[in-house]
């Protein structure tokens, strides 16, 4: 018996490249450097969700609700939250005040402030 693959050779080589892709990007938001993110985040985002993430930022109106709430930052997947960073709030359904900072944030630095908002939840 002769079992011919012919097409599907190069559908499951593509597969398992998207495969290898996928868990890299994984890696790397898992890999994040906190206290990096802790630097990137005083910088560019306590101004509107606080120094300690609980929302309420001195320099912003409307004020913002906290990350740091147990339930809903730990809830929500690295991949949502980096394009929420990447791409504004806009792109995801959520306000048009928060920014993208997709040119002035590398992929890592936003890999990095995920990690350190994630902390958040841990105290």
């Amino acid at each position: 018996m002769t079992v011919r693959l012919g097409n599907w050779t190069g559908a499951i080589c593509g597969l398992g490249i998207a495969v290898t892709t996928l868990l890299a990007a994984v890696t790397a938001f898992a890999a994040g450097d906190s206290g990096h993110g802790q630097a990137i985040f005083k910088r560019y985002c306590q101004g509107c969700h606080g120094a300690d993430g609980n929302g309420a930022g001195k320099g912003f109106m409307p004020h913002i609700g906290p990350l740091a709430r147990k339930g809903y930052i730990d809830q929500l997947p690295d991949e949502y939250l980096a394009t929420v960073i990447a791409e504004g709030g806009e792109a995801t359904g959520k306000s048009a005040f928060m920014p993208s900072w997709k040119t002035t944030l590398t992929q890592p630095d936003i890999a990095d402030v995920i990690a350190y908002i994630r902390t958040f939840v841990e105290n």
